[in-house]
């Protein structure tokens, strides 16, 4: 289990008061927030890529949180991959990486 772990389905505040959440949406997670926190988010590339590419992120943070990034855990399960897609932001998880591994790969 991760440092940080979010649950499907479950809503959490931000900073600002923003309801947010992780929707289950087949084999990923969507995210969700009500508010404008999505219109002043900031993105980052992957480590070790030299350029952002938004169908394969390393983080993301929205105004007032959560920063969201790869490696944290949704229903304990690492996230392997974020990306921004014309419903918001999805995140694949996997059921395990090992100990020490990468969960970029």
């Amino acid at each position: 289990m991760g440092l940080i772990m979010f649950k499907s389905n479950t809503v959490y505040k931000n900073l600002y008061g923003d309801e947010y959440s992780w929707i289950a949406d087949g084999d990923a997670y969507r995210f969700e927030v009500k508010g404008d926190s999505m219109q002043y988010c900031r993105y980052g590339a992957r480590e070790g890529d030299d350029k952002l590419d938004i169908t394969d992120l390393g983080m993301f943070d929205p105004s007032g949180g959560p920063y969201v990034s790869l490696g944290m855990t949704i229903d304990d399960k690492p996230i392997t991959k974020l990306s921004v897609t014309l419903n918001g932001v999805k995140a694949e998880c996997k059921e395990f990486v090992y100990p020490g591994g990468d969960c970029q790969e």
